[in-house]
């Protein structure tokens, strides 16, 4: 890890009180509440709670920033965390049916097929006990659902 990522996770340890005891990042990202994100969220435990956050992402092509002759919205970054008590369940669901759960949080959504799995887009769903849903797509969907279920990890 080079400086700027060792300043950055002393910051959110300090500002959370604890050391981050896990830390992935999602590629994309969505929530009933009616937030999703295109480019993902980076998502840490520390204590018995998980946190996430966006960023501002920057047009590039081989990391040169690219400017756009449309106006682009000004950012508004994105934060939450939720209790590891407070999960109920982690599934694995299509991200389509995830698109159409945020836009009617009620709906009911079934879990992805082996069929699923292997030719669409997954993501993992983390329902918590107060009805709130969390959409997250992640490179390691095994260890993602491990540190899920046993928040204690």
């Amino acid at each position: 890890m080079d400086d700027d990522a060792h300043k950055f996770i002393r910051e959110l340890e300090t500002r959370h009180g604890g050391k981050l005891s896990w830390r992935t990042y999602a590629t994309w990202y969505a929530t009933t509440k009616g937030v999703a994100r295109e480019f993902g969220v980076f998502l840490y435990k520390v204590g018995d709670s998980f946190f996430f956050e966006d960023f501002e992402r920057q047009p590039a092509l081989f990391g040169i920033s690219l400017r756009s002759r449309k106006s682009r919205r000004s950012f508004v970054k994105y934060e939450g965390s939720f209790a590891c008590s407070g999960v109920e369940s982690v599934r694995t669901v299509c991200r389509s049916d995830a698109l159409k759960m945020i836009r009617q949080p009620n709906r009911p959504v079934k879990d992805a097929s082996w069929f699923d799995k292997a030719f669409r887009q997954v993501v993992e769903m983390v329902l918590l006990k107060d009805g709130t849903a969390h959409f997250f797509e992640v490179m390691d969907r095994k260890e993602f659902r491990r540190r899920m279920i046993n928040g204690s990890v």
